[in-house]
């Protein structure tokens, strides 16, 4: 889990309903999660790592910069809220999950509210989440980190929702077996755009 943040707390806060009481420390862990487990699968591991160095070598320019400010920010936006809703309604704590009272005038909010928030916080995450994987499906050529990942443990970029081919695939196996078929040269395209043609293996080499 990377220590670099592809997004400011001051952002979340800004974009949005976040209270300036919510502790910075559950934000930072929110947003960390959120790049891990909703940005990395998207982008791919190697597009992610990447971003992190040029973030941390204060290098990011060009294609890579509007990558992050319109198409990933959003995204992590409400990937991060998503989180942090969650961390600020349930606390862990020496004698077991606790809901914080909050002050004099704070109100607990029941199950179904609470669920009803998340998703509606899911749901404009995965609008902007696919803003993101269109954009990556147009701009392939700009960022040659998509195609380069080749190890077991690195995320296989996923454009999309599946991935039209003969052979069906488990979700828990699909990358490790995806990177296989690429590497036999078998065409795989994603069934959210079928106007794109399978891609060449010369060209997607992995």
């Amino acid at each position: 889990m990377t220590t670099t943040l592809l997004i400011s707390e001051a952002k979340i806060r800004a974009f949005s309903d976040l209270n300036e009481s919510v502790d910075d420390a559950l934000m930072v862990n929110g947003i960390r999660e959120a790049q891990d487990i909703a940005i990395q699968p998207i982008i791919g591991t190697k597009l992610y790592n990447t971003l992190i160095t040029k973030i941390d070598n204060n290098s990011v320019s060009g294609s890579y910069t509007t990558l992050i400010d319109d198409y990933i920010q959003p995204a992590l936006v409400y990937a991060s809220l998503y989180n942090i809703t969650e961390a600020v309604m349930v606390r862990t704590r020496n004698n077991g999950l606790l809901t914080p009272t909050g002050g004099e005038n704070s109100v607990n909010v029941d199950r179904s509210m609470y669920d009803a928030k998340r998703q509606s916080i899911f749901n404009k995450q995965q609008f902007y989440a696919d803003q993101l994987s269109r954009y990556l499906t147009e701009n392939l050529a700009l960022f040659p980190e998509l195609g380069q990942n080749t190890l077991l443990y690195q995320f296989v970029p996923d454009y999309g929702s599946q991935y039209r081919s003969p052979i069906v695939m488990q979700r828990n196996t699909r990358a490790v077996y995806m990177n296989l078929a690429r590497q036999a040269g078998l065409p795989i395209v994603n069934s959210a755009y079928p106007a794109y043609p399978p891609p060449g293996p010369t060209k997607y080499d992995i």
